[in-house]
């Protein structure tokens, strides 16, 4: 009874083994331990632009591929190929050329395909400090200063996208080096920031890419606010229609009269408010300070010689009210000649 039992337990381990064993050997035979997706790439720039040299490169963490047989294809014709070719590298067209790359890896009786296309696109930033003030007659452009605002404005150039398509293309922004997530996204075409206080310049960069992914461009500016200073410009206003002189006295300072009627104009300071209400304003004349005559019009100052000739010397300083990093300080002497 004793080896009847004993047969019959020996006689189902052989069953159960053999089903494991059978079930297995079926299932290796339609599965394949490695596939494309273990042959890794990498492009150097990640993102081409038009015209530029672009080197790739392939490994792979699975298998070594420099005992494989590599083809490398460009177009559709093969333009490398060899044991352990890992490196190839090629120039982009112009904006718009696509260029299609493809790589065949020959592996234990297995071919590994990769697919790689590259439409070289352009974008172009344009910055302006939207608080930075310059006066009407004022030709260059304004400057930021530290703690002020700037906005940055991407320009795509492509012939895989129509300008009109612009403003419907997904935007990625980065200020110096983190990706800003609030700012980045579809539409975004458009940055605004304010420039760091405890730094020196600010560097963005922005890429773009359609929805569909078929193009893809991306650009870096530096904005070196450490770099611009404010400036305070003089001017006179004419009491009888209120117009200003489009020639600022600090440059043409003799006054043929005893009385003239001043206005500074801070130049890149941040402020929008009308006078300039939004600054700390300090007149002085020969040393003395002088408040304005009108407080709602700090920026302007009526200085007279009752009648004689002479000198007088005018400072000015400024500072911000909210920005208080923002300071300037001027002086100008001004010859009266009645």
């Amino acid at each position: 009874m004793k080896t009847r039992f004993r047969q019959l337990i020996f006689f189902g381990l052989i069953f159960v083994i053999g089903f494991f064993s059978v079930s297995n050997t079926t299932n290796a035979q339609g599965f394949q331990l490695y596939s494309a997706d273990d042959i890794l790439v990498e492009t150097v720039p990640e993102i081409p632009g038009p015209n530029e040299l672009v080197r790739i490169n392939i490994n792979s963490f699975s298998f070594n591929l420099n005992n494989y047989y590599v083809a490398w294809f460009r177009n559709g014709n093969q333009e490398a190929a060899g044991f352990g070719t890992r490196d190839f590298q090629f120039r982009t067209g112009d904006a718009g050329d696509i260029t299609d790359i493809t790589i065949v890896v020959e592996f234990e009786n297995q071919v590994f395909r990769k697919e790689l296309r590259f439409a070289p696109s352009q974008v172009d930033l344009l910055w302006e400090a939207t608080d930075a003030y310059t006066p009407p007659f004022y030709r260059g452009k304004a400057l930021p200063l530290k703690q002020g605002s700037v906005k940055v404005t991407a320009i795509p150039e492509t012939l895989l996208i129509e300008p009109s398509d612009a403003p419907n293309l997904i935007y990625y922004w980065d200020r110096n080096f983190q990706r800003q997530v609030a700012g980045s996204g579809f539409g975004k075409q458009s940055f605004e920031f304010t420039t760091d206080i405890l730094g020196v310049s600010d560097r963005i960069t922005v890429t773009s890419n359609d929805r569909r992914e078929n193009s893809f461009a991306t650009s870096t500016i530096e904005i070196p606010f450490e770099e611009f200073e404010p400036k305070i410009l003089f001017y006179e206003i004419n009491e009888n229609d209120r117009l200003m002189t489009n020639r600022a006295l600090n440059t043409n300072n003799l006054i043929n009269s005893d009385t003239i009627k001043l206005s500074f104009h801070p130049l890149h300071m941040s402020t929008v408010a009308d006078n300039f209400v939004d600054l700390f304003v300090n007149w002085s004349l020969n040393n003395r300070s002088q408040p304005p005559q009108d407080f709602a019009q700090q920026n302007e100052l009526f200085v007279t010689t009752q009648g004689e000739s002479g000198e007088i010397n005018i400072k000015l300083g400024l500072e911000g009210i909210e920005k208080l990093l923002q300071e300037s300080n001027s002086n100008i002497q001004l010859f009266f000649a009645p």
